[in-house]
């Protein structure tokens, strides 16, 4: 063996001895993040990194009883049309295909694959350069879509192998981060159990950084609605309320569900004027909402209307969590007590 040979074989090993240590720590930080969005962000930068390109997207499913993979909204790149489903549905042949035996694909070679072209139409429509699935224990968690790459070469088979290893942790990553998603999320309205609404305050209060309030908030005559138009229409205007809630807040605000139509937000790094701010536009936006009941030949046009109460953490008044929501619930009181359909701020 001469020395270029020894040379070329050193450099190899060098390689692939990097490429473990970058797995490692990919794994490292892929496993310590539960925040369900967070990991997917992470999931594509580090494959956008890894592979070299401009694009990356992930179908998912949306929640555990879909039974269809959507392309998820933390897309880099991509400019989808948002008239269009961007869907594949988990009995397809190109699941199937990806499932069963599961490789890097180019668009070309999962054209010789797959049989029904039906299938594989979303991504025809935002051409990726290479389709990576996400296995864990056999089962397809999600799929990567990659853009184009910066440089203008093809991938080659230790980039797929690598990327394919990638893909392994982010499966994994994903069913941890969906599993502790489910465990700590109301599953009709989509937002935070009231334990974990607790466990973020008792944090917030041990850090005691920045500012931090609590908005309580009533669907104001929610007992009456129900009693008129049912149960099912009350699940109904909780869903789109919350949906309201979900789509006002920050990556690094919560809203959890209380109890019944009681709702509480909490805003970190905020003062006075745009916590009132936040409160009155969620208020004035369930305001604008309009429901359609139309069942039993009775036919209605339903609107309502919320009560806010906002409280300003004070560590001098809230030993516990339980005080700060006490003085949030009392000005959520005296909104009920003016009137309804307003904010008041704790004195």
């Amino acid at each position: 063996m001469n020395s270029l040979d020894k040379s070329d074989i050193a450099e190899k090993y060098e390689s692939r001895i990097n490429d473990l240590e970058s797995l490692l720590e990919i794994s490292k930080s892929l496993s310590s993040n539960l925040h369900y969005s967070s990991v997917l962000d992470s999931i594509l930068l580090t494959c956008m990194g890894r592979a070299r390109v401009l694009k990356a997207g992930l179908f998912i499913k949306s929640d555990i009883n879909s039974k269809e993979f959507t392309l998820h909204r933390n897309y880099e790149g991509f400019n989808p049309d948002r008239k269009i489903k961007y869907s594949i549905k988990e009995d397809s042949g190109l699941v199937k295909t990806l499932r069963t035996n599961p490789a890097c694909y180019t668009m070309p070679e999962l054209l010789n694959k797959v049989t029904n072209i039906a299938d594989i139409k979303p991504f025809a429509i935002l051409e990726p350069t290479l389709v990576v699935p996400l296995i864990n224990r056999g089962n397809l968690q999600g799929i990567i879509v990659l853009g184009e790459r910066i440089i203008n070469e093809p991938f080659i088979e230790d980039e797929k192998d690598f990327l394919l290893n990638v893909a392994g942790m982010a499966a994994i990553a994903i069913d941890n981060a969906f599993l502790f998603e489910v465990s700590t999320t109301d599953m009709m309205t989509k937002l935070k159990l009231k334990h974990v609404l607790f466990q973020r305050l008792q944090k917030e209060f041990e850090r005691n950084e920045g500012s931090l309030f609590l908005l309580m908030m009533d669907i104001d005559h929610f007992k009456k609605l129900n009693d008129s138009y049912g149960h099912s229409f009350g699940d109904v205007v909780l869903i789109e309320v919350a949906s309201v809630l979900i789509g006002s807040l920050r990556l690094q605000d919560l809203a959890s569900r209380y109890g019944g139509e009681e709702f509480v937000i909490v805003l970190k790094n905020t003062n006075l004027k745009d916590s009132f701010s936040i409160a009155e536009r969620i208020r004035m936006e369930i305001a604008s909402l309009e429901f359609d009941y139309n069942e039993d030949g009775k036919k209605d046009k339903v609107k309502v209307s919320i009560s806010t109460g906002i409280a300003m953490y004070n560590p001098n008044l809230d030993c516990v969590p339980e005080d700060l929501i006490k003085r949030a619930d009392s000005a959520l009181y005296t909104a009920k007590e003016n009137g309804r359909n307003r904010v008041e701020v704790a004195k």
